[in-house]
């Protein structure tokens, strides 16, 4: 379909609210298997299925942008939303691969916490971006943020710390890897949790 010039009633900020929606809900899984309620493989194929429905509207978002003239906020924004949800989904994804594979879920306590900081900071992205749809600013998700990332980077130092100084064996380095995945997820909220920030200051 070619690219038109006339505006679509396209409601791009449905489709995000779509997005935040799925990342939260694959943020309760990882909770959830950072915990060891239920079973390890039901929680794998949920995350993996919860990855498969962001990468599709990942898709379905490029597809409806390339076909509309006029945005509700900057076309290159639409990307950045739609591309930091998908990013950060796969980084669920990626850990709770790990942790089914290495069966750490249930005795890995902080992975438990870490798990629980990204739900709450999740939590804030929604905010940011409740505030970009009705073009108001407030630094309060942002702030929230920064205090929770803060925190996780203390609490991932003493644990890294700790398992540098157990003997090197196959649960050791699982654990460290996890440990590595958890804080490459955490990264990559923060900066999107940067990104909404900035188009909500550009929008207000």
């Amino acid at each position: 379909m070619g690219f038109s010039l006339f505006p679509k009633n396209v409601k791009f900020f449905e489709y995000f609210l779509r997005q935040q929606k799925i990342v939260a809900r694959s943020a309760d899984v990882l909770l959830a298997l950072c915990s060891g309620e239920g079973t390890v493989l039901d929680h794998c194929e949920r995350l993996h299925a919860l990855e498969a429905e962001g990468n599709q509207l990942v898709r379905e978002i490029s597809r409806l942008l390339a076909e509309t003239f006029i945005t509700p906020i900057d076309r290159e924004d639409v990307y950045r939303i739609a591309n930091g949800y998908e990013e950060i989904l796969n980084q669920v994804h990626s850990i709770g691969v790990r942790l089914g594979l290495y069966r750490l879920g249930e005795n890995n306590i902080t992975a438990r916490e870490l798990a629980s900081d990204f739900r709450l900071m999740i939590a804030s992205c929604g905010l940011l971006l409740d505030g970009i749809s009705a073009d108001t600013y407030s630094e309060a998700p942002t702030n929230d943020i920064i205090r929770l990332k803060t925190a996780s980077a203390n609490m991932l130092l003493v644990a890294m710390g700790e398992l540098h100084e157990r003997a090197s064996d196959g649960k050791t380095l699982a654990a460290a890897q996890i440990l590595d995945r958890c804080e490459t997820l955490l990264v990559a909220t923060e900066r999107f949790a940067y990104t909404l920030e900035a188009i909500s200051i550009k929008n207000a």
